[in-house]
């Protein structure tokens, strides 16, 4: 899986308007909708892989699976736009090639959660010690809700570098045949550059799931049990689907903006 034949070009991200971010989006479920089964497979097997490792090995295995397997959704569109169909074999791709580049990834973000946890917790006064005993215990912990949301604010923004470097990351390695600490660093840079559209693009998401959530909330109402987990898996899937393909449609917009392909099934990217 390769952008060309030719000798690799150097890594160059452009610089893109702030409705670039609504456009990833809009072009993310356009491509979607032409193969939304398939997608909606592809995304249910994710989260179901990705939910039994993390309750089996305390989360800690999800952390180095989510970037492998985040690399078959890019492999799914990629075939896509070139007129293929998704399949399932393509959520395994990242286990094919550069897995020694993508596990990085996965220890890039779990250091980076654990350092974010742990300045936020300094910064907002919560006693992590007092938190994980309790949890030990299967007790509730009685933390003051201004404290939480200290907490988790400052967990945001700690996280944002982090999540900043790993936005292009796996598709760098995969795409680009980019290093690990090559990937990260090129990757914040062209978040940086292209923050505007990012933040768009995070304002469109959000009114996405904003939507799915107040469709479904009255089937939720009427529920009950089993029957409202089925109905919040059914409204989750298609969105993690369509999250994992903007990773795609996002790479391609800022790293590949100039590329044309021929006429394909897809073509959103290329918009």
């Amino acid at each position: 899986m390769t952008e060309s034949n030719s000798e690799k070009p150097p890594i160059t991200a452009a610089s893109v308007p702030a409705r670039d971010g609504y456009d990833w989006v809009r072009l993310s479920i356009r491509l979607f909708r032409l193969q939304w089964l398939r997608y909606c497979a592809l995304a249910a097997l994710f989260t179901l892989i990705t939910q039994i490792t993390g309750a089996l090995t305390g989360g800690l295995l999800a952390f180095f699976l989510k970037p492998i397997l985040s690399v078959g959704f890019l492999a799914a569109a990629w075939h896509h736009e070139r007129g293929e169909t998704p399949e399932v074999k393509h959520l395994f791709a990242g286990f094919r090639s550069n897995v020694g580049a993508l596990l990085p990834l996965g220890l890039f973000y779990l250091f980076g959660l654990l350092i974010a946890v742990t300045v936020a917790a300094y910064a907002s006064g919560l006693d992590l010690r007092s938190l994980m005993e309790a949890q030990a215990a299967q007790q509730p912990a009685k933390i003051d809700p201004e404290t939480l949301a200290q907490f988790m604010m400052f967990t945001m923004l700690v996280m944002l570098p982090i999540n900043a470097a790993l936005w292009f990351a796996p598709a760098l390695i995969v795409f680009s045949d980019a290093g690990p600490f090559s990937a990260l660093k090129e990757s914040f840079f062209a978040w940086t550059k292209n923050i505007a559209a990012v933040s768009v693009f995070s304002i469109t998401l959000f009114g996405v799931i904003l939507i799915t959530v107040l469709a479904v909330a009255p089937l939720l109402l009427m529920s009950g049990g089993a029957l409202q987990n089925v109905i919040v898996m059914i409204a989750v899937v298609p969105v993690i689907a369509i999250y994992m393909i903007s990773d795609y449609v996002s790479y391609r917009r800022v790293f590949h903006r100039t590329e044309r392909l021929a006429a394909n099934e897809g073509r959103p990217p290329q918009e």
